[in-house]
């Protein structure tokens, strides 16, 4: 004999309840994203020749994915760097610095 699931069928809505359900509560935005988005936007407006440094907390790789994350959903041409001569510090400019530094002894 075959044996069949049980449809589970819910209470019946009407449109006004469809209509008046509020959105789900958004993701919070983490502080130091903001900062990066008004970073960002005064490094692209501002002129080739300006390196603006950030000062972070925590691990530096954190840091540089979360600055690359947020240039990337602005699309902005902004370049994030950093240099030995600057620890705890990212650099974004308009322009890619070279990578080509070595570390002072």
């Amino acid at each position: 004999m075959a044996r069949y699931a049980v449809i589970k069928v819910g209470k019946p809505l009407t449109l006004a309840e469809l209509t008046a359900t509020k959105a789900p509560p958004r993701r919070l935005v983490n502080p130091r994203d903001e900062d990066l988005v008004k970073l960002a936007n005064e490094v692209s407006a501002g002129p080739e020749s300006q390196v603006m440094p950030w000062e972070y907390e925590g691990k530096p790789a954190t840091a540089r994915l979360a600055a690359t994350r947020v240039i990337r959903r602005l699309g902005v041409r902004v370049f994030v760097s950093s240099r030995p001569a600057y620890p705890g510090q990212l650099l974004f400019s308009r322009v890619p610095l070279s990578g080509r530094q070595r570390r002072e002894s």
